[in-house]
């Protein structure tokens, strides 16, 4: 009967062993995983902003490509890692950067630059607005020809970029100027 009572005891000692180990390596898991889908979810939002800069970077070559060109364009940057991401279109004077981002350019060279420093994947990126043939951007631009549109806020050399509805105009033959004007808020 004593072997049968020690024996016993063995089995409960054993029992409350893998209870442990079980929860250990439930809880091993289970952070494992948190961090993947963590990683997942910055991952897939990282993409969606170099997206959403590819294509407003294309609207504007598009439509700086032809004279008296014009179009509308939604900007949309997805807002990710818990801060307002900061989008500028500026004319980049470093030869280093320019032959980096936008291979051939000779001296300068136009870019779309994303900045968030709480972004784990890329807090500073940039991506080329091959519009080498345009002299001016947002200079000389007149009133907006569209009603509830002001012209971008910032300077010829940086323009900022922020979200919401655009309306891209190419001005002037003698002098190439792109013209980008933001609807209002209301």
């Amino acid at each position: 009967m004593a072997f049968l009572q020690s024996i016993n005891k063995k089995g409960q000692a054993d029992t409350v062993f893998e209870v442990l180990i079980t929860v250990i390596l439930l809880s091993f898991v289970l952070v494992v995983g948190s961090y993947a889908m963590s990683s997942l979810s910055d991952s897939k939002c990282s993409k969606e902003i170099d997206i959403s800069m590819r294509s407003f970077s294309q609207a504007l070559v598009k439509t700086a490509s032809s004279p008296l060109a014009s179009q509308y364009f939604l900007f949309d940057l997805p807002y990710c890692f818990g801060s307002a991401a900061t989008v500028s279109l500026v004319l980049m004077q470093d030869q280093y950067i320019c032959n980096h981002y936008c291979p051939g350019s000779l001296g300068s060279c136009f870019l779309l630059k994303y900045s968030n420093p709480k972004d784990p994947v890329a807090p500073l990126r940039y991506v080329c607005v091959n519009i080498s043939s345009i002299t001016n951007v947002n200079t000389s631009c007149p009133g907006s020809p569209v009603t509830d549109y002001s012209a971008a806020t910032g300077t010829a050399d940086n323009t900022s970029i922020d979200k919401g509805k655009y309306y891209i105009s190419s001005q002037s033959i003698s002098t190439p100027t792109l013209c980008i004007y933001k609807m209002d808020d209301t």
